[in-house]
């Protein structure tokens, strides 16, 4: 039985559960802990700590995975963090989860995994500095806003130097302000181009400066929704990196 931890030991504990030992479920997660996967409806019936340990243990049956914490966003109730896994043939990738707490365990979690790899190095979080919350939430409302078309944003909401990684691939990817700005019009110039609204409650984190959010994006043209997750980092005022990772599927709840 593990002892009380906080979000850091929360987030090293549940990439050493899918890595080495699935019976870390247990301290962990609730009795009614669901997930939701991006890209595979395996895990929507996957409910608790017992029934994670199975599915774990058949998964590493198949596929021995090792997964590693970068990026905490630590918000107290909630957290979010982005990782890295190194698969059984050497390749690496990048992810995202969103983990909401109910007393001290995960109660919902949401996984979001590019097939490719930042290779970046991760900001330090004293390079941020505190940041105030509303503050931070403001970003996020305006980073939406660009992201629905607002290109003209960037100039303002970016520091010189930002870098976004995308999830979609490389061509998605944006370094500075004005490779941002023409990515946002090229997105809107086409025909599937997507509505994003943001999904539940970000996930603030003032002591780093970071924040991350789900989001809902629903295509003007077909009213299609799938779930995405952005992570974000703040400096001097200013959005200074960016992860975007969009699913193929609808969130669940």
């Amino acid at each position: 039985m593990l002892s009380v931890m906080d979000n850091e030991k929360r987030m090293t504990t549940w990439c050493r559960m899918w890595s080495e030992d699935p019976s870390l479920a247990y301290g962990l997660m609730t009795d009614d802990c669901v997930q939701w996967s991006n890209r595979t409806a395996g895990l929507d019936t996957v409910v608790g700590p017992a029934e994670q340990e199975r599915f774990v243990t058949e998964y590493r049956a198949r596929q021995v995975n090792v997964f590693s914490p970068r990026v905490l966003v630590d918000a107290g109730d909630r957290f979010a963090y982005l990782w890295d896994v190194r698969k059984a043939d050497g390749e690496v990738w990048t992810g995202i989860d969103v983990n909401v707490l109910s007393g001290d365990r995960i109660r919902e979690n949401w996984t979001f995994v590019a097939e490719r790899h930042c290779e970046q190095s991760d900001p330090a979080p004293e390079a941020a500095g505190r940041t105030d919350a509303a503050t931070i939430e403001e970003l996020c409302h305006r980073w939406v806003q660009l992201r629905n078309g607002r290109a003209e944003l960037a100039t303002d909401l970016v520091m010189g130097d930002f870098d976004l990684f995308s999830g979609a691939g490389p061509d998605s990817d944006a370094h500075g302000p004005a490779e941002l700005a023409d990515l946002i019009e090229r997105q809107a110039e086409t025909d599937d181009r997507s509505a994003v609204t943001i999904h539940r409650q970000p996930v603030v984190d003032p002591a780093r400066g970071y924040v991350a959010f789900l989001w809902n994006a629903e295509t003007r043209a077909g009213g299609a929704s799938v779930g995405g997750v952005d992570l974000l980092t703040v400096r001097s005022g200013r959005l200074a990196r960016a992860w975007s990772m969009t699913g193929t599927r609808p969130f669940r709840y």
